[in-house]
Formats: structure tokens, C-alpha cells, sequence
């Protein structure tokens, strides 16, 4: 089976993916929100452009990580398949 420490690896990965996805849409796509909220918390076009390419460059980061944890799984005999998918 998979050793404590890389699935915890493995679940701070996944976490962190969906965090930055999420981040991503959210700076795309913001939520409707009344009026009022709008004027005080809406972020300008180039406030929201800004935010998705930073999510967007830690998300191309993701393959990187995916890549170290198969390393640590083969080190501890757990098959790379696991791992990656």
C-alpha cells in the first residue's frame, strides 16, 4: 500500500490543485453579486487577468509535483500508476 507520508503528499497535491483551480475560475468567472457588494469588492479586469495567470502558472506547476511523488512512490515500491492517476 501507499506509506502515510506520500499519501499525505498525494492529498496536499490534490488539495492544493483544486485550491488553485477554483481560485482560477473564480478570478474568471466571479460570482454574481448585488450592487452594492460589486462597488465595494469587485476586482478590475486587469485585477481579475492578473490573479488567473498567477493560478494559472501554479497550476503548470502540478505536473512537477505529480513527477516528485511518483519519484518518492518508486522509492518506496509503490507502482508509479498509482501515484499518477
Amino acid at each position: 500500500d501507499i506509506p502515510d507520508g506520500l499519501f499525505r503528499q498525494m492529498t496536499s497535491c490534490q488539495t492544493a490543485a483544486n485550491e488553485f483551480l477554483r481560485q482560477f475560475w473564480s478570478a474568471m468567472y466571479p460570482p454574481p453579486m448585488d450592487a452594492q457588494a460589486q462597488a465595494v469588492n469587485a476586482a478590475t479586469p486587469a485585477q481579475r487577468a492578473a490573479k488567473a495567470a498567477k493560478m494559472i502558472g501554479y497550476v503548470v506547476k502540478t505536473r512537477e509535483k505529480v513527477a516528485a511523488l511518483v519519484n518518492v512512490a518508486r522509492m518506496h515500491g509503490v507502482d508509479p500508476g498509482r501515484v499518477e492517476t
